[in-house]
């Protein structure tokens, strides 16, 4: 027998050959991937062997007996059939019993084995109890078609390495009123998420690159509410305008004492100059975990020209607030280096100070 929770119900009738068995009824279809969304959708795309899950709710979903009087008994699940543009009944190995309110189904896509081509519309869903009675439930579920990206549409100034950078999606099968997920995808396996602003048409998303992305080569892997997804190899090349030669004075500080200290900035043909205070962040580990390197934050920057800029490494604080009551600053930067400095302007623009040129933390007493 295929269900256990069956035995039961065949003891009470094991003296009949057949049985009636209940009527069902249905209150409704979920998609456990978009549980808020009526009439579910599910993609007629992808979703493995056996399809995407369907969650059936409704009364006397129950095992009934089929014929007692065979060894072992039968019993059998009441039978579910979509009809739409076509017209579907599914297998029994696609019905699967929970308890008398709730049936899961496992509806078969094009790429499901075998495949089976539902066309895009709404079905009404129809369950048949084998021995007696049956119910249906109009427009119970929509078929949609997977997305596909083709292309993706970057801003003409560029991206920015300080501020998040909006880009346009562009392909077929984008449904507005959802909010698919958008992954970028780096050559050396790191991901990136990105956050979708809007879903414009059926062939058009706006979205947008995190500030601080890494430079480099990115696929995009869109995956729709309803489970299926499309990629697009090598969809961005992220580069970012440059600074000019950075030089960073003093290049070396106390770990008692946070250090202040002139960033100087020397443009050539298409390097860009500072437009604004920028974002600067030492490379190097704390003194709580120095086996790691950690993005310190400088304080205190401030823009004076475009060539210059004044701030503080926090040596002695690392990330704590200063000022620091410990004299002995245990949360402060380990002593050593010549560690290197990233640098983000609020135009764009980034650049380094390499750590051939860059900042020593000595141990002890100021620096001379």
């Amino acid at each position: 027998m295929r269900l256990p929770a069956a035995a039961a119900l065949l003891a009470l009738v094991a003296c009949s050959r057949t049985t009636e068995g209940p009527t069902p009824r249905i209150q409704g279809a979920i998609n456990p991937l978009t549980r808020s969304v009526t009439p579910p959708r599910i993609c007629n795309a992808q979703g493995g062997e056996h399809g995407w899950r369907l969650e059936l709710a409704g009364e006397s979903f129950a095992p009934v007996p089929a014929d007692v009087l065979e060894d072992p008994p039968v019993a059998a699940l009441p039978e579910i059939t979509l009809r739409g543009p076509t017209t579907l009944t599914l297998t029994k190995d696609h019905v699967f019993y929970v308890r008398p309110e709730l049936l899961l189904l496992d509806v078969p896509t094009r790429d499901s084995t075998p495949p089976v081509d539902l066309p895009e519309g709404s079905y009404t869903l129809e369950v048949s109890n084998p021995v007696g009675g049956s119910a249906s439930l109009a427009d119970a579920v929509v078929v949609v078609g997977p997305p596909s990206v083709t292309g993706v549409e970057t801003p003409s100034s560029g991206y920015s390495f300080t501020a998040p950078t909006p880009i346009a999606i562009t392909g077929t099968g984008f449904r507005t009123g959802t909010f698919p997920t958008v992954v970028l995808r780096g050559a050396d396996g790191t991901s990136h998420s990105l956050f979708v602003t809007d879903v414009e048409s059926s062939t058009r998303i706006v979205t947008e690159i995190p500030a601080g992305t890494p430079e480099g080569s990115y696929d995009l892997l869109l995956t729709s509410t309803e489970g299926c997804a499309s990629s697009l190899s090598k969809a961005l090349q992220i580069t970012y305008a440059r600074l000019g030669t950075l030089t960073v004075a003093p290049t070396s500080g106390s770990e008692l004492s946070n250090q202040a200290v002139t960033f100087t900035n020397a443009p050539a043909g298409a390097q860009r100059a500072f437009t604004g205070a920028p974002n600067i962040f030492l490379l190097a580990p704390l003194k709580t975990n120095p086996s790691e390197m950690a993005r310190v934050p400088l304080r205190d920057i401030t823009y004076e020209s475009p060539t210059r800029v004044t701030a503080v490494v926090p040596t002695c604080s690392g990330f704590d607030e200063p000022p620091v009551t410990n004299p002995a600053c245990p949360n402060g930067i380990s002593p050593g280096g010549p560690y290197a400095f990233e640098v983000g302007d609020p135009g764009g623009a980034v650049g380094e100070v390499p750590a051939s040129r860059g900042f020593t933390v000595t141990a002890g007493a100021s620096a001379p």
